[in-house]
């Protein structure tokens, strides 16, 4: 079971939370979605692997810009509230925008590997990225004890 979501989030307690997009400010978890409660629904699915793919920026601006843009036509998603300090960016073309991350996982996915080691490739790409050196960073969590792929047959 493969979870992705793209859009504002946070942590606080060690949580993670996804913001919904009509949620109101200050962000408490009472309004938010908990990853962690998604994570235990798919548990209950009883599935051989859960995957939950967070494309979220979890930095806390003192005062996040309205339609703030970085140079090169890279955008972060800001997120109030406490939380980590991680920037998620977009690549914006045109009239659409795609994360740096979803650029490098669209490469990687249907890659017949163990999924960590499909997702430390991704991490691995973003870190030689010249739009977001230093300044993206990805974090893989996992609980995984047998080896996995995206491929394996269902």
């Amino acid at each position: 079971a493969i979870f992705y979501y793209a859009g504002h989030g946070y942590e606080h307690s060690g949580r993670n939370y996804m913001v919904p997009v009509d949620a109101p400010q200050p962000y408490v978890p009472e309004n938010c979605i908990s990853v962690q409660r998604i994570l235990q629904k798919m548990q209950q699915q009883r599935t051989a692997l859960n995957l939950i793919l967070l494309d979220t920026c979890r930095k806390c601006p003192e005062t996040p810009p309205q339609g703030f843009f970085c140079p090169k036509k890279v955008r972060t998603r800001p997120s109030p509230g406490r939380c980590e300090d991680a920037e998620a960016y977009e690549l914006q073309d045109g009239e659409y925008s795609s994360g740096i991350f979803m650029k490098y996982l669209k490469k990687h996915v249907l890659q017949d590997k163990k999924v960590t080691h499909m997702l430390e490739d991704v991490l691995e790409d973003i870190g030689r990225d010249p739009l977001v050196t230093g300044r993206q960073v990805m974090e893989i969590k996992h609980t995984l004890k047998e080896a996995r792929s995206l491929t394996d047959p269902i």
